[in-house]
């Protein structure tokens, strides 16, 4: 005969702490936003050196690339909070180590998203732009570009994803993140079902709302480029 279930819901916690978690929705999003744009910056940079015709630039690209991309980011998140630390002396904040640790880790991936949307532009809008007159900044900053990230939007979506989802690794160096401040409260109020449960719909809200979000900037942009 098994074991009546020992486990007592108290839904009740989740009022209590609300505000607290509310707080932890708040530094994820801060966490993830900042290193998007980090992101995107580093890895539209790593992509055309990915791209160039020097041969040096492109074998430190393609390492960057592959080495980034090869380790988890819990290494990452801890290489940079304890390992750096250690042998530089400089100490980051667990919110600092989180956006180095997520920045270079997706900057990685956006590069290929990049070099492959560049890849997908065709070549007649260079051919076309040449024979406008552009120059090759300007052609590639004014025609190129614009094209390339509406191939890559999709792309990037899934990325900023996977930064929001992943962002929760943080809470491993003490970050008060949503997933920090969860853990924090499991182990006050001893309701791990109720609170894992709310956190896991906080997860699921931001998601949904960037798929909504990305899905009208992506419709917005293929008006724009028409």
């Amino acid at each position: 005969m098994s074991a009546p279930l020992a486990y007592t819901f108290r839904w009740s916690v989740v009022d209590e702490s609300f505000g607290q978690l509310w707080h932890g929705v708040r530094i994820t999003l801060e966490l993830s936003l900042v290193s998007l744009v980090l992101a995107l910056i580093l890895g539209l940079v790593v992509a055309l050196c990915r791209m160039s015709p020097v041969a040096p630039v492109r074998l430190v690209a393609y390492v960057y690339i592959q080495v980034f991309r090869a380790v988890s980011l819990y290494i990452y998140v801890l290489w940079v909070y304890f390992g750096l630390a250690a042998a530089t002396g400089i100490n980051f904040s667990p919110v600092t180590a989180g956006v180095i640790a997520l920045t270079v880790l997706n900057s990685a991936y956006m590069a290929e998203i990049y070099r492959s949307a560049l890849g997908a532009v065709d070549r007649g809008q260079h051919e076309a732009a040449a024979s406008l007159g552009f120059g090759r900044i300007s052609s590639f900053s004014t025609i190129i570009l614009p094209q390339a990230i509406r191939i890559a939007v999709p792309s990037l979506v899934n990325q900023f994803v996977d930064i929001v989802k992943d962002s929760s690794i943080v809470a491993i160096i003490g970050t008060m993140d949503l997933m920090g401040v969860t853990n924090q409260l499991v182990g006050l109020y001893r309701a791990p079902f109720e609170l894992y449960t709310l956190v896991a719909f906080f997860y699921l809200t931001i998601v949904l709302m960037i798929s909504a979000l990305a899905a009208a900037l992506e419709r917005r942009l293929q008006r724009h480029l028409r």
